[in-house]
């Protein structure tokens, strides 16, 4: 039998957090995440739950105990000490779970996850990646970052180049440890449990690899990787592989550099970002005709998050397994085509009611529109459409190019694509289309008046190269960092003009996207010149709407982004809207300090910024607004402001 879980949640530390992150935190898929791991026999989640209310629902659907913690004063978390209690009761009356989860960040849980491990009970820690105390993640045999666990690690891809650096430098320690030992070739498995001994936070899941064996084939540039009676082994890289070892296929200096990306490869990797890979076919379209039927027959009468959850306790009536994560990736698709209508000026949450749009007039019609976001999305990276191919991935049937044909009418319809002859482009002129978008304009004349370097050849490859180091760059030089994230937008954009093959539109608008915000950070926080980095905040938010693929790509800066974008509003006159404590980093805390300040000038300076914000990226402030509302419901303050800010979008 597989090791019974025990997890203990501390609700109110990793609730805010994501809230503040994320706008919204989904606990279904860090359930699911926990199952994969094993039979979950006890789940318990502390909080005071007068204010986090809104959570009950989805609690308790995945039958999780709600423990009330009374919240004596403001600032003081008392979900640690009830917490360590009922943790090490459970260690002492039920020997037959062998593995305590702990999710939190908080450092208070050091001490018990190491009096836990004196038990000879399995500590697995989750928390954020930002607030996780070191502290807390030496103490743990393992530990998991709470992007991961939800399935957001794309949303930090830019902390990923250091990550990487940091993990491929303990791979090298963990195998000359064992070289030390005589132990090499090191059985891959047993290598790494020794990095996670030297590192709890190691995780190959943090890096988009669904095994260690995958995230060890990209680090053969530093270790062999013999196998030996179809098991695999790790050795250095000078290392003479003794007899009885093969080496992996590609292993050596005569391998052979990698081919360029086929349609199929390129179109499957979309279908990846999209989330889409997990669902198969007949499941999908089963789900979509599920929901139009629902909305048509109860317009506005639930939430999308009611909607699903009724719709999964049909399908577990009927035996089907349909996770509330499955069905929300299969909802993002019609979300991204526009199908849906959120009526009066209501955020487009999960938590508010749900129409049909007004121009979905049947069930083909919704089916059509929900997959036609994997054409567009093709469209938006600048591909050329292989109509076979396109059917094969999203139909499973090459023959029905047709029905590709009708995705691409469509959007040409709606005016989301343009149609010259057997090509097709997004609205704009010119190859790079979205250079004609007013806020894009700064940065499109940056990248043109980029010189490239005679040593730098036109290649994409090179292009992600200087981003990969670019993200090294980040955290130490903002100037650096902005100068190769703009080198690679150039060279990008050569190659995208040049026609080559693999060079993408959608990677230059991340690359762009990238740019935007090292150089907003670099004139604001290094050079002070807050006007100056205006357009560059304005130019991310441009690019990255919640309806395209860079969100999620790009989900992790969203909220710092625009926190530093209304609190340098106060810094351009000298006021600090910035206050320590739990919401200190919190775009609502900060709007409603900007908003309600009694200096009137950067009350009308934050009015301006925010104008100016509700024009390129109108959503991000309805999702303001809504948390506003749903955070604060006592708040005199954040209802007026939501009001506020409701006011400006419409205007």
């Amino acid at each position: 039998m597989a090791d019974q879980l025990a997890v203990f949640i501390d609700f109110e530390n990793v609730a805010i957090w994501a809230e503040q992150e994320f706008f919204d935190f989904e606990l279904t898929p860090l359930i699911e995440y926990l199952q994969s791991r094993g039979p979950v026999v006890i789940k318990r989640a502390y909080g005071d739950w007068s204010r986090f209310n809104r959570y009950r629902d989805e609690l308790m659907n995945n039958s999780i105990d709600l423990i009330q913690i009374y919240s004596v004063r403001a600032g003081k978390n008392r979900a640690d000490i009830r917490m360590a209690m009922d943790a090490l009761e459970t260690a002492m009356t039920r020997p037959q779970i062998t593995t305590f989860v702990i999710v939190s960040g908080d450092s208070d849980f050091g001490p018990l996850v190491t009096k836990l491990r004196e038990y000879g009970r399995y500590t697995l820690g989750i928390g954020p990646r930002d607030i996780a105390h070191r502290l807390l993640i030496k103490s743990c045999d393992e530990f998991v970052y709470l992007e991961t666990a939800l399935g957001e690690t794309n949303g930090v891809a830019e902390r990923m180049g250091t990550d990487q650096e940091s993990a491929r430098n303990l791979l090298l320690k963990a195998v000359q440890a064992h070289g030390q030992r005589g132990e090499v070739p090191v059985l891959a498995a047993k290598l790494k449990q020794t990095m996670l001994l030297m590192d709890p936070t190691f995780n190959e899941a943090n890096f988009g690899y669904d095994q260690f064996k995958s995230w060890l084939d990209d680090q053969r540039e530093v270790v062999n990787l013999p196998v030996k009676e179809m098991q695999l082994y790790v050795a250095p890289k000078d290392f003479a592989v003794p007899g009885g070892f093969a080496l992996r296929p590609g292993e050596g200096p005569t391998e052979e550099p990698a081919p360029k990306l086929a349609h199929e490869v390129q179109y499957r990797q979309i279908f990846n970002r999209l989330k889409m890979t997990s669902v198969d076919y007949a499941t999908r379209r089963d789900v979509l005709r599920d929901i139009y039927r629902e909305l048509g027959e109860q317009p506005g009468q639930r939430t999308a998050d009611q909607l699903l959850e009724d719709l999964r306790e049909r399908y577990e009536s009927q035996g089907l397994i349909r996770s509330k994560t499955t069905l929300r990736q299969i909802w993002q698709m019609g979300f991204r085509q526009r199908a849906f209508d959120y009526k009066g000026g209501q955020s487009t949450s999960f938590h508010v009611p749900v129409w049909l749009a007004e121009d979905i007039d049947s069930e083909a019609t919704f089916v059509q529109r929900a997959e036609s976001g994997f054409v567009y999305a093709v469209v938006n990276a600048g591909l050329e459409i292989d109509r076979a191919e396109l059917a094969a991935i999203l139909l499973g049937d090459r023959h029905q190019t047709d029905y590709i044909q009708t995705l691409l009418d469509d959007l040409a319809a709606r005016g989301r694509i343009l149609a010259d002859g057997k090509r097709y482009s997004l609205p704009g002129r010119g190859v790079i289309p979205f250079c004609d978008e007013p806020a894009l304009q700064p940065i499109c004349a940056d990248i043109e008046k980029v010189e490239l370097p005679e040593r730098v050849s036109v290649d994409s490859q090179q292009a992600h190269a200087l981003a990969q180091k670019a993200m090294l760059q980040r955290s130490q030089d903002f100037a650096a960092s902005a100068n190769s994230y703009l080198l690679a937008c150039r060279i990008q954009a050569d190659a995208v003009k040049a026609g080559e093959e693999g060079a993408t539109l959608e990677d230059l608008r991340w690359f762009m996207a990238s740019y935007a915000s090292v150089k907003a950070g670099e004139l604001s926080q290094v050079h002070h010149n807050y006007p100056g980095s205006r357009p560059y905040y304005l130019a991310f938010f441009s690019l990255v709407q919640e309806d395209d693929g860079l969100w999620s790509r790009m989900r992790g800066l969203i909220n710092p982004m625009l926190s530093y974008y209304w609190a340098n509003a106060g810094r351009e006159l000298g006021e600090n809207i910035v206050v320590s404590g739990a919401n200190a980093s919190s775009p609502t805390q900060i709007a409603v300090l900007a908003a309600t300040h009694p200096n009137p000038e950067l009350r009308q300076l934050w009015q301006s910024a925010t104008k100016a914000l509700a024009q390129v990226n109108p959503s991000i402030l309805r999702r303001v607004a809504n948390q506003m509302r749903t955070n604060q419901p006592e708040s005199s303050d954040a209802a007026k402001v939501a009001q506020q800010i409701e006011e400006m979008m419409a205007g």
